[in-house]
């Protein structure tokens, strides 16, 4: 007998992570796919590869959109009726095993518990999900928390016996492993890990190939910037981030181009300056998995950003050499060194100044 497996996305790069597993390790399962508030879902329909993905055109049994379940965003419904739903849904299949990325988002951790499912697997969820020990909730703000929730439960009717973790990512009890692009950069406990093998990305990207998704865009040799919202967080100043975007086109001029993908929370205002500000930089607005560009991108020639988790796999997506570029030593305050520490155990190239910025991607 198959084992039914249900696979929780909430972001694009879950989605991708999950497929690998579905065209590789579970090929020979039957696969679910929950979505709940996947990040930029509205956009997803738009792009050939999301839509792709996130239907049972790509070996998903079916697909459950479960938006803003059991959220203040969901309206129409109550808890209860909305609890109800997914059991008449997902709970008459059976589930054998759970798959989920954040073992400390609330509507994760409470679709286990609606489904009865106790034990559960992690999957990737990036850079933080090798190391947790200074995202550790104060004591005070995990019994807020685990008071919330047990209200909610109370008031959805969930009765399920799973662990409900308020703590930090990676810490819920109830997992039982981990599947990861490089479970040997673990710096956190796990039960048991599992590597998401070359062999089984390479199955998915062939996948892909065989139904014309994987075009490439980029004509001439590019550098990829991969933005995060450290300017709106305070941790580098507007002014700071625009020294580093001048150096690197003053070093790249004549020889490529220079491609800025925003992150989703950065600011439209400065988004709009930079666009008034860099007209030899390119705007690259794009809801897909970023590592998917790793992989058929042949003109990509560097990637740089500050501690962006697509700056560890590069080489388990690339068939070429692409130098990661990490500025993390241009920050006001240090990262972690255990952050430090995996990404330069990943091969992640860390320049000290301008100059050596230029050094890496020449």
């Amino acid at each position: 007998m198959r084992n039914k497996n249900l696979f929780i996305v909430n972001t694009p790069f879950h989605l991708l992570t999950v497929f690998i597993l579905l065209k590789g390790r579970f090929s020979s399962d039957e696969n679910y796919l929950a979505l709940i508030h996947p990040h930029g879902y509205e956009k997803w329909q738009d792009s050939p590869i999301m839509r792709y993905l996130s239907s049972n055109n790509c070996g998903w049994q079916q697909v459950f959109p479960l938006g803003n379940w059991l959220s203040s965003r969901h309206k129409t419904t109550s808890y209860k009726q909305q609890v109800a739903a997914v059991r008449n849904t997902i709970g008459k299949i059976g589930i054998n095993n759970l798959y989920l990325g954040s073992d400390i988002d609330v509507q994760n951790q409470l679709l286990a518990g609606t489904l009865n499912i106790d034990k559960f697997y992690r999957y990737e969820d990036g850079l933080y999900s090798y190391y947790n020990e200074d995202r550790r909730r104060p004591l005070g703000h995990r019994l807020f928390h685990q008071g919330k929730i047990y209200i909610l439960k109370l008031m959805a009717g969930i009765n399920g016996k799973v662990s409900i973790n308020t703590t930090t990512a990676g810490d819920n009890p109830s997992g039982i492993g981990d599947f990861m692009y490089k479970p040997e950069l673990l710096q956190r406990f796990s039960p048991q890990s599992y590597a998401i093998e070359r062999l089984m990305i390479e199955q998915a990207l062939q996948d892909l190939t065989g139904k014309g998704l994987l075009n490439p865009v980029m004509k001439k040799n590019s550098i990829l910037y991969l933005s995060q919202p450290l300017v709106e967080q305070k941790k580098l100043t507007r002014e700071e981030e625009m020294v580093i975007l001048r150096e690197i086109l003053c070093q790249i001029k004549g020889k490529g181009c220079l491609l800025y993908k925003p992150h989703p929370n950065d600011s439209a205002d400065k988004l709009d300056h930079y666009r008034r500000t860099f007209s030899d930089m390119t705007i690259y607005n794009s809801i897909e998995p970023v590592e998917l560009s790793f992989a058929y991108e042949t003109n990509l020639k560097a990637v740089i950003s500050y501690q962006s988790s697509a700056l560890l796999f590069i080489d388990k997506f690339s068939p070429q050499k692409i130098p990661a570029i990490s500025l993390t030593n241009f920050y006001k305050q240090p990262l972690h060194s255990a952050y430090v520490e995996i990404m330069q155990n990943a091969g992640v190239c860390f320049p000290k100044n301008q100059s050596e910025i230029a050094q890496f991607i020449s």
